[in-house]
């Protein structure tokens, strides 16, 4: 009885409780959990890395402890690839600080791509793959990409959908949770640096008529058209630093891995020289996310969608477009694993951009090693979504679908680890990583 009035006392302080199989399985106290990241994809080649996390849970007498995910979250995160990506990250979360209804979110990460993808601004992504070095468009990314690394009279087209990246990031915000927990009110602040460097010209990796690799000079990149007529803005980098507030409501069960609940969050995004930005722009998010057990008695079963739009004005610089500014985390898209799985990463990107997901989510076994509690999760899933130029061009046609299968493993609850494999008609994608995807 006593732990009745517990769960009941918590669910009233401080929000929806957990289940009562999940509070079971919740470690007591603090505990490291970690992972080597590996992945491979045509985006980054092939990844290697590391993460670990810390957890400080708290303890069961305490009241948070039946409905907060972790009192204090740290992990860091050192990752690189072949093909030049570095992401490294340290990230800072206390869901509940110093038993106050305020929630701290901190994150620095240095982020660097010598192969970025640009594959132009708005509806003209939708149109099918072409270069300037063939008469032909490609439904196939990977003849696509063959035909651009070809050599012609020494010139090669291989990094025409590419340019080098470097942006060091810097991201804190300040929760305020009201309505026991459900609300959250939030303000923040942005502060990046991007440097930008193009390949026109330049010596790069190609492949000539007899299927060696050599090297050849870069025709004019789609990023320098684009930049020499005056159709994006950024093309010299620089600070991109900017306000945020934000509101959500949230009704899930456990954050980390959800069975039942929603979260509803709208964020405004304001750049402006008064924080000496370079740009002065707004973005705007509202996404709306939910999940539901249909037989909680029979199977660990759960249906889970998410939908979000994405606007700003113009001014935004091209390198930050790719934003979706989700409360919790923010992402890049459209495309890539995190939006629609089974096309490049920023396949498609635009002013206004609106993204689907849906995932049958199936816990089909549990196991425990050296005192580690582990759930494996099977996951079909469907992805669609498209970029539009401006408000106006809203429309329910031409919309990129996607499809695949996920392989999730839960970890002590809070830690999820990921496989994704999606299909696009264009292409296809493997990702290896954290978390859910919503």
């Amino acid at each position: 009885m006593a732990v009745v009035v517990c769960l009941c006392t918590a669910t009233a302080a401080y929000g929806q409780a957990l289940s009562a199989s999940d509070l079971a399985r919740k470690n007591d106290g603090g505990y490291f959990t970690g992972l080597p990241l590996f992945s491979y994809s045509t985006d980054i080649g092939y990844g290697f890395g590391a993460r670990a996390y810390y957890y400080w849970n708290g303890h069961r007498d305490d009241a948070r402890f039946a409905s907060t995910p972790y009192l204090y979250r740290v992990f860091l995160q050192a990752f690189v690839s072949t093909r030049g990506t570095q992401f490294h990250w340290l990230d800072f979360d206390a869901p509940r600080i110093s038993d106050t209804p305020y929630r701290i979110r901190a994150q620095l990460i240095y982020q660097r791509n010598t192969s970025e993808n640009y594959f132009g601004i708005g509806a003209r992504t939708l149109q099918p793959l072409a270069f300037p070095g063939s008469a032909r468009t490609f439904s196939s990314f990977s003849d696509y990409s063959a035909a651009e690394d070809a050599v012609t009279a020494g010139t090669t087209w291989s990094r025409y959908d590419e340019y080098d990246l470097t942006r060091p990031i810097g991201i804190a915000s300040i929760e305020r949770l009201v309505d026991d927990g459900r609300v959250r009110l939030l303000a923040g602040l942005g502060i990046s640096y991007a440097s930008i460097n193009d390949y026109s010209g330049k010596q790069v990796d190609a492949v000539d008529a007899n299927g060696n690799d050599v090297k050849a000079t870069e025709g004019t990149t789609r990023l320098a058209a684009d930049c020499a007529a005056g159709a994006i803005v950024g093309c010299a980098g620089g600070r991109d630093d900017f306000f945020r507030i934000a509101a959500s409501y949230d009704t899930r069960d456990f954050e980390p891995d959800p069975n039942t609940g929603v979260f509803i969050d709208a964020e405004l995004d304001a750049a402006t020289v008064a924080l000496a930005s370079q740009y002065n722009y707004v973005r705007a998010l509202f996404a709306a996310r939910g999940y539901y057990s249909p037989i909680p008695d029979k199977a660990d079963l759960v249906l889970a969608g998410r939908f979000t739009f994405v606007g700003q004005s113009n001014g935004a610089p091209f390198f930050s477009m790719d934003t979706f500014p989700y409360t919790d985390n923010p992402i890049a898209g459209l495309g890539g694993g995190r939006t629609l799985r089974g096309y490049r990463q920023d396949r498609f990107v635009g002013s206004v951009m609106t993204v689907a997901n849906a995932e049958v989510r199936w816990t089909f076994a549990h196991a425990s090693f050296w005192k580690q509690k582990f759930a494996f999760i099977a996951v079909p899933f469907f992805d669609i979504g498209r970029p539009f130029d401006n408000l106006g061009q809203l429309t329910f046609s031409d919309w990129k679908p996607s499809y695949g299968g996920a392989l999730r493993i839960s970890w002590n609850l809070a830690t999820i680890a990921s496989v994704d494999y999606g299909v696009s008609p264009e292409d296809t994608g493997l990702y290896i990583n954290f978390n859910h995807i919503f």
